[in-house]
């Protein structure tokens, strides 16, 4: 009979569990005293992080790691001035629990789910693990390098010019801002989560350069639609913009599978 260990960390031995669980610990504890993350949010991310090495390996975990890293640095871009104007994030660029979820927990279902998905089609869950990280960037650029736009215009209505940081407002910066997000995130996962460099069970993903523009179009496609339901339902107050950046994630990544049946 399975331990406990093997069926909740089915990809971990003991040296990579344990390796594992310091690896994220000291990651979590970094990222607190950095003020990437609050408390709470680095307890989190240290449990997301080690979650996704035991469903994947260490290489989706560090396009993970590397999603949060730029979208801290984006965070901090001109953090001064969004200060001023009431649009930054947190009280020195920190992320709190609620937004580590958001961009997280989809990428880990992916993970948690690999399996199932590669008898769907080979190499699957790795497009589908990119594309939501795509996403995520994509709106995190979006957001973070958008908020600085002059004259901003409302999604579901062009003619409208709105003030930065409205919920569904797009610019010009913006939507440049989301689309190198989102093909840097594709760049970095066709380099680590396809077979170009590894062949396992967790690198099923066929290393086909067509992939990066793809993912990149998906992602910025994303970040269109979270700018929608901003506009609507998120200025409604049905939605707060954590939730309406999990179900943007969400609508990605099941996106991605139609669109890699059908190309790849």
């Amino acid at each position: 009979m399975a331990d406990l260990a093997s069926i909740l960390l089915p990809n971990l031995d003991a040296k990579m569990l344990l390796i594992s669980l310091a690896l994220c610990t000291l990651l979590g504890v970094y990222f607190y005293f950095r003020g990437v993350l609050d408390k709470l949010a680095s307890i989190i991310a240290a449990a997301l992080g080690f979650f996704l090495i035991g469903y994947s390996d260490m290489f989706w975990f560090l396009l993970l790691l590397l999603f949060l890293i730029i979208s801290y640095t984006v965070t901090m871009w001109n953090f001064n001035k969004k200060s001023e104007n009431g649009s930054a994030q947190g009280k020195k660029g920190e992320r709190g629990v609620n937004n580590v979820l958001a961009n997280g927990i989809i990428p880990l279902a992916i993970a948690i789910l690999s399996g199932p998905l590669d008898h769907v089609a080979s190499g699957l869950p790795g497009f589908m693990f990119i594309t939501a990280l795509s996403v995520a960037a994509a709106d995190t650029f979006a957001s973070e390098i958008g908020i600085m736009a002059k004259r901003p215009r409302l999604i579901t209505d062009p003619r409208q010019v709105v003030e930065p940081g409205v919920d569904g407002g797009v610019s010009l910066l913006g939507n440049l801002s989301a689309t190198f997000g989102s093909l840097l995130i594709a760049f970095f996962g066709y380099q680590l989560i396809t077979d170009k460099w590894l062949a396992s069970s967790s690198h099923t993903l066929a290393a086909n350069w067509w992939l990066i523009p793809v993912i990149a179009i998906l992602g910025f496609v994303g970040c269109q639609i979270d700018s929608i339901l901003g506009a609507t339902l998120q200025s409604r107050g049905y939605l707060s913009n954590d939730s309406v950046n999990l179900i943007t994630i969400l609508i990605g990544a099941f996106l991605a599978i139609p669109v890699y049946l059908l190309f790849f």
